[in-house]
C-alpha cells in the first residue's frame, strides 16, 4: 500500500517565498576596487591632456563620490556633508537590501569621473568589464541594489561639483602678459598662452579661501651682478650646466607636466604624462596595498590625498598670478644666456611659487602625520617608463618632487621653498579640520 505525503498550501507558499527571499548580506570583495577606479580616470585624465589643476579636480569629486557612497555602511566614519563647502547630505542606502559594498565605491566613483572627463568611453568601458566580473560572483539583488544607490550618490557628487565655478571660468581663461621685465612672459617652445588664470575662483573645499595662506613675496628682478635676484638666476644655470645624470633623472621622474610638447621637424607630438594629483594618488595606491589597507581606508586616503591637492591646487594658483613672476628661462636669456632652456619644458604659467612643490608638500605633511612614515616604493611612473624609486615616507618623496624643479631648471630656490612652506599650511588645515574618523 502506498503512502501519500500531502503539505498544507500554507506550506508550499512559505517554501516558495523562502527560494525567492531577498539578500541582507553586506559583502566586500575587492578591497582595492578603488586602485583600479584610480587607473581608469588617470588613463582618460592623461589622454583628455588638460591642466594639471583640471586633473586634480576631477580625481577629487570621483574620490569623494566613492567615499561618501561607503559612509553610511561604515560605522565610525564622518560624512564630507558639512565639512566640505557647499556639500549637503546626500542619498543614503536602503539598510534592509544586500549591497556588495567595492560594487556601490565603484558605481559611484565610475558615475562620477565618466561625467569628468572628455575620454567617457575610456571609463565606460571600465566600468562595464568591472560590472561584468561582479554580476557573475553576487546575487542579482545586491547587484542591481549596488549600482543604483552607488551611481544616486555619484549624481549626487556632479550635482555639487556643477556649483564649484569651473563652468563659468572656462573660456574665459586668456592672460595678457604684462610685458613689463620681471613679469611672466610666455616661454620655449611652443610660447603659449598662460594656464589657468583663473583657477584662484574655483570654489575651495576646505581651506577659507584662495589667499587664506600667506608666503614672502618673491625677489625682485634686477640685473645686477651682485643682486639676490641674479645669485639665484645664475644657481638654476649653474645647475643645469653641471648636467648632473641623477639630478636629470630626478628631474624627469618628477616632471608630471601633463601638457608637454615635443617638436621633431615639422612634426609636434603631445607626450602622455601623469600630473602631479595623478603620481601622488598613484602613490596612495601603492600605499593602501602595501599596508593591506580595507575597502575603507583605502577610500579615506584617496578622499584625503585628493582633497588636500584640491585645495593646494587652488592656493597656488591664486599665488601665481597674484605675483605674476618671472620663469628662470626668460631670466637666464636676459642676464646669461640668450640660447638657454631648461631641460624639462617649463610650464605655461607664472613661476612663483612652485606647483609642484605646493601640492606635493601639502599630500606629504598630512600624509606623514595621518599614517605614520614607513618604507615604501613609489610605481606612479612605471608605465611612462621612468622606472621604480624608494621612499622613507610621503613627505621623504615630497622632499625630492621640490628640488626636481631646481634640477629641471624650471625653479628658483625662492619658489620651491616658500611653495613648501605654503603647501605645509594647507597640508596643516586639513590635518586640524578634516574629521573622517569620529
Amino acid at each position: 500500500m502506498r503512502l501519500r505525503l500531502f503539505l498544507p498550501i500554507s506550506v508550499i507558499i512559505l517554501a516558495a517565498s523562502c527560494s525567492k527571499k531577498t539578500d541582507h548580506s553586506k559583502i566586500t570583495l575587492n578591497n582595492f576596487i578603488l586602485s583600479d577606479c584610480n587607473t581608469a580616470i588617470q588613463n582618460a585624465i592623461v589622454v583628455d591632456h588638460v591642466s594639471a589643476p583640471a586633473g586634480g579636480r576631477r580625481y577629487f569629486y570621483a574620490c569623494a563620490a566613492a567615499y561618501e557612497a561607503l559612509v553610511p555602511f561604515q560605522p565610525g566614519y564622518r560624512s564630507l556633508a558639512g565639512q566640505f563647502r557647499g556639500l549637503e547630505p546626500g542619498p543614503k542606502p536602503d539598510t534592509s537590501k544586500g549591497y556588495c559594498l567595492d560594487l556601490v565605491a565603484l558605481a559611484a566613483h565610475t558615475f562620477a569621473s565618466k561625467k569628468l572627463v572628455y575620454k567617457e568611453d575610456s571609463i565606460n568601458n571600465f566600468r562595464e568589464r568591472k560590472l561584468k566580473w561582479y554580476k557573475d560572483r553576487i546575487s542579482e539583488d545586491q547587484f542591481e541594489n549596488s549600482i543604483a544607490y552607488g551611481d544616486s550618490v555619484g549624481m549626487h557628487i556632479i550635482r555639487w561639483a556643477k556649483k564649484d565655478t569651473f563652468d563659468q571660468i572656462r573660456g574665459r581663461d586668456f592672460y595678457n602678459p604684462s610685458g613689463i621685465k620681471g613679469r611672466w612672459e610666455p616661454t620655449s617652445p611652443d610660447f603659449s598662452n598662460a594656464v589657468e588664470p583663473n583657477w584662484r575662483r574655483i570654489r575651495p573645499v576646505l581651506i577659507p579661501s584662495a589667499n587664506a595662506f600667506k608666503i614672502p613675496n618673491p625677489e625682485p628682478f634686477s640685473r645686477d651682478k651682485n643682486s639676490r635676484f641674479y645669485t639665484i638666476t645664475k644657481q638654476v644655470y649653474d645647475e643645469v650646466q653641471l648636467k648632473d645624470s641623477n639630478h636629470l633623472r630626478t628631474a624627469l621622474y618628477w616632471d608630471d607636466n601633463p601638457n608637454t610638447m615635443v617638436h621633431r621637424g615639422h612634426i609636434t607630438v603631445s607626450l602622455l604624462k601623469v600630473s602631479p594629483a595623478g603620481h601622488w594618488l598613484g602613490m596612495m595606491s601603492t600605499l593602501s596595498k602595501q599596508q593591506n589597507f580595507n575597502l575603507m581606508q583605502s577610500a579615506e586616503g584617496f578622499v584625503r590625498f585628493s582633497a588636500v591637492m584640491f585645495d593646494a591646487f587652488i592656493a597656488c594658483w591664486d599665488a601665481k598670478y597674484q605675483t605674476d613672476y618671472i620663469r628662470p628661462e626668460t631670466a637666464i636669456r636676459l642676464l646669461i644666456d640668450s640660447n638657454w632652456s631648461s631641460p624639462i619644458q617649463t610650464p605655461a604659467f607664472p613661476e612663483y611659487p612652485s606647483g609642484h612643490s605646493v601640492v606635493s608638500t601639502s599630500v606629504g605633511t598630512m600624509s606623514d602625520t595621518y599614517y605614520g612614515k614607513f618604507e615604501y616604493i613609489d610605481s606612479a611612473e612605471l608605465e611612462f617608463g621612468l622606472g621604480t624609486r624608494k621612499f622613507t615616507g610621503i613627505l621623504d618623496a615630497s622632499k625630492e618632487a621640490c628640488i626636481s624643479r631646481l634640477y629641471g631648471g624650471i625653479h628658483f630656490i625662492d619658489a620651491i621653498e616658500n611653495g613648501k612652506k605654503l603647501g605645509q599650511q594647507v597640508g596643516e588645515y586639513h590635518l586640524k579640520h578634516l574629521i573622517t574618523k569620529e
